[in-house]
């Protein structure tokens, strides 16, 4: 055994330099040979029926998006589905995707959650990202645990937000019912979000171009789907909305909501609500905004009667603009709103919808 620990062989005789898979002293400790390689982010593109074809899901979108601006390393994206999934690759590139690992099985083209995050999870071995998003729809709920559990990874679920420190992501969602909003770090690669809609704003249309690679996938498919029923929403979603009308707990008329639907439709614009008017059976699930409900971010967020808790703060962080109208000098909205109006929110609405 060598004396040395100069990290050099040139000054001494007695390093072994006649053996040469020898590395040479200090090596070890300059280089981390067991380091992981793992660098890019990998997207699950969630598809949509859309008529005859298929369409991405806008959360799908809004993460290759931000991908790009996040990594400076490689995007990887995989989509299942037959034919109909080629006329989106130009619309993929054009998020920002360099590689796209398409998934032909005909047995795929149908939902089986089991044989998906099995797909997944050997598309992940083979190409080693740093990062896998998925989005935090029904679907992406249900893969994206079955996925970290096959890796052995660490999930952060319902991310309202990620930010990059080289390769590694610190992510960020609500804690302790929402009283806190957490910073998470993964201890190893690859790291895994579940990202809701409306975190990341929407890359802008234009299309572009990639490599596609179709990727067979025949380890069984678990169970079958024995029947499928979609859930429809009516109307428009709140999402998509560039000014909302919000109503909260410090609405107490109930006929006030017609009143906001008519001053949402003289501004283009949608009503919202907080968790407290779900609850009271007055608006649908559909509408609330929180982190029990929907990530919103438009242009204008008028909050009528809403305190402003954490929980309701993490869906509409993103909103351009805040005005919040109530009577209570002391609730936390006020800290955050662009405008406050210290008045009541019935009244406020009512001339509002006279004035317009």
């Amino acid at each position: 055994m060598s004396e040395c620990s100069g990290g050099s062989c040139s000054t001494c005789s007695s390093c072994g330099s006649d053996d040469p898979d020898r590395l040479p002293p200090g090596m070890l400790k300059v280089y981390n040979l067991n380091q992981s390689t793992a660098d890019g982010i990998l997207v699950w593109i969630e598809t949509e029926p859309d008529g005859d074809g298929v369409r991405m899901a806008d959360v799908s979108a809004e993460l290759l998006g931000a991908a790009r601006k996040l990594s400076d390393g490689r995007v990887f994206a995989v989509v299942f589905g037959g034919t109909e999934v080629k006329p989106l690759y130009p619309r993929i590139f054009g998020c920002g995707v360099d590689s796209l690992y398409h998934v032909r099985e005909r047995e795929l083209e149908v939902y089986r959650p089991e044989a998906y995050a099995s797909c997944i999870v050997s598309l992940i071995k083979r190409i080693e990202p740093a990062t896998v998003l998925i989005g935090a729809t029904t679907r992406g709920r249900e893969l994206a645990p079955r996925i970290a559990s096959e890796l052995g990874t660490g999930l952060t679920a319902d991310c309202t937000g990620l930010r990059a420190e080289g390769r590694k992501i610190v992510m960020t969602r609500p804690a302790f019912g929402g009283n806190l909003i957490a910073d998470i770090e993964c201890l190893r690669f690859p790291q895994m979000a579940t990202v809701r809609q409306g975190t990341f704003p929407m890359p802008e249309e234009r299309e572009g171009t990639g490599t596609a690679i179709y990727w067979q996938f025949g380890d069984g498919m678990g169970k079958d789907i024995v029947s499928e029923e979609r859930v429809v929403d009516s109307g428009r979603d709140i999402r998509d909305a560039r000014v909302l009308i919000s109503l909260g707990d410090g609405i107490r008329d109930r006929s006030l909501i017609d009143v906001a639907e008519s001053v949402a439709a003289k501004v283009g614009g949608m009503v919202s609500c907080s968790r407290s008017l779900v609850e009271k059976g007055w608006m649908p699930r559909s509408r609330q905004v929180g982190m029990s409900g929907r990530t919103v971010a438009p242009d204008l967020y008028i909050a009528f009667g809403i305190s402003g808790v954490v929980q309701h703060r993490v869906g509409m962080s993103g909103a351009g603009k805040v005005i919040a109208v109530n009577s209570d000098p002391d609730a936390p909205i006020h800290h955050y709103a662009d405008l406050s109006l210290i008045a009541d929110a019935g009244e406020i609405l009512r001339e509002m919808d006279r004035a317009l």
